[in-house]
């Protein structure tokens, strides 16, 4: 996800080796920490402001102890990831998320030694109060609609791999991506878009939206000539566009029988 935030922003290198270090420091620990060996949330948000970059993880989890517990916050939050994060940021702060697990929240600025380490994207959409009825292990949130051509095509490789996916079946996720991130630059229905996916042993689900409606015509398999334009019918196993309110969504199926 932030390597493809970065494209779009033109985000210094160094910042970004940061942005990454303290991010996965921070999922680490919910992995280890949070669930004690049971399966649970995490719920990572990113903003790009013009003076810096906001980063929140968080989780449902056992949360931070209470002031009357023998242990400790550190060791709740990881003793090795906790300084590495406090080091990278440039302003941490912990606190209990919403769902009454752990939230680490940390700021980077968006200036060093007087040289400004990224350019600040379109205004994004405010924070939707009402979520679009997505499904998927992995659900994305992206706002402007611009980022989806730079973050779910790494997302659904990412999955790809662990669903063992075969070197040729691998590089139809590209074009199936590139083809879906084209789809919501021209027909999104507004100007934040939801992205679902799901893994299994080789094959993966992938679930994009709002589209207007009436969007998805253009890739009915009736007519030969889009079957020959579209990388979403001719590689998909299964392409469906579903009427969601006023709105279209649009799922495709990837199995690979080529391993």
């Amino acid at each position: 996800m932030l390597g493809g935030v970065a494209e779009s922003i033109s985000l210094d290198a160094e910042l970004l080796d940061d942005l990454k270090t303290a991010v996965s420091e921070a999922c680490n620990n919910v992995v280890l920490h949070a669930y004690r060996d049971e399966v649970g949330p995490m719920k990572v948000s990113l903003y790009v402001l013009e003076d810096l970059i906001r980063v929140s993880v968080a989780d449902a989890g056992v949360g931070l102890p209470s002031s009357d517990s023998d242990e400790r916050w550190e060791d709740r939050l990881g003793g090795v990831g906790l300084p590495v994060i406090e080091a990278l940021a440039d302003r941490t702060r912990f606190t209990r998320s919403m769902d009454g697990g752990a939230d680490v929240q940390m700021e980077f600025d968006a200036v060093r030694d007087g040289k400004p380490l990224f350019v600040a994207p379109p205004r994004a959409a405010a924070d939707a109060d009402v979520q679009m009825d997505m499904p998927g292990d992995a659900l994305v949130t992206l706002s402007p609609v611009s980022l989806v051509s730079g973050v779910l095509g790494r997302l659904a490789r990412a999955l790809a791999a662990t669903a063992h996916f075969s070197l040729d079946r691998f590089s139809d996720v590209y074009l199936i991506t590139d083809a879906l991130a084209a789809h919501a630059a021209r027909a999104a229905s507004g100007e934040r878009v939801w992205c679902g996916l799901t893994s299994g042993e080789r094959r993966i689900e992938i679930a994009v939206g709002p589209f207007r409606a009436g969007s998805g015509d253009s890739f009915g398999t009736s007519d030969s000539r889009n079957r020959a334009s579209a990388p979403l019918v001719l590689l998909s196993d299964q392409l469906e566009v579903e009427t969601v309110g006023e709105d279209e969504l649009m799922r495709v199926l990837l199995i690979d029988r080529r391993g």
